[in-house]
């Protein structure tokens, strides 16, 4: 599988008025494509620096919590993904929650497209959120699953500060 790369594109859509986004894709012609099929005349396609530090673990347990607060709420998952997206506050998380999105407009289960981001998302979460789809609980395993990761995190802060001062 190819690695997917951040890019920022700048545009005119149909009606003349300039636009601009964030696109995860393996290559530029992708992206073209992809605007394309949005009726979106590109003016620039450049790609961006990714942050590796953004794929820290805290990023995706708070990104699945908050994601379980919008399902207990009654939101539909593709609405809390994108009401996810609009307030994400790093791009390179913001195209990743709109490339979720547009998977599952597609018919793709959460899991499946979860899966095509394994440097975000690790097996464990795959599993669960598998596990909440089939049981159609899927906001109870979001949270159960960033209530696990988030202790997890904390235990081995603790372990490290411990550590440090041995």
């Amino acid at each position: 599988m190819a690695t997917k790369r951040l890019w920022r594109w700048r545009g005119i859509d149909v009606q003349g008025a300039p636009c601009q986004g964030m696109l995860w894709q393996t290559k530029r012609l992708e992206v073209l494509q992809h605007l394309q099929q949005q009726r979106v005349i590109p003016l620039a396609v450049r790609r961006c620096a990714v942050k590796q530090s953004l794929w820290h673990p805290r990023y995706s347990c708070e990104t699945i919590r908050q994601l379980a607060t919008l399902l207990q709420a009654g939101l539909p998952l593709a609405e809390g993904l994108s009401l996810l997206a609009q307030q994400q506050s790093h791009a390179q998380w913001q195209a990743l929650l709109e490339a979720l999105g547009r998977e599952l407009a597609q018919g793709v289960a959460f899991s499946a497209a979860l899966a095509q981001w394994p440097q975000a998302f690790p097996p464990l979460y795959l599993a669960m959120i598998s596990t909440g789809e089939l049981t159609g609980k899927l906001d109870i395993c979001c949270l159960q699953l960033a209530n696990q990761q988030q202790e997890q995190q904390r235990l081995a802060s603790k372990v490290k500060k411990a550590l440090r001062y041995r």
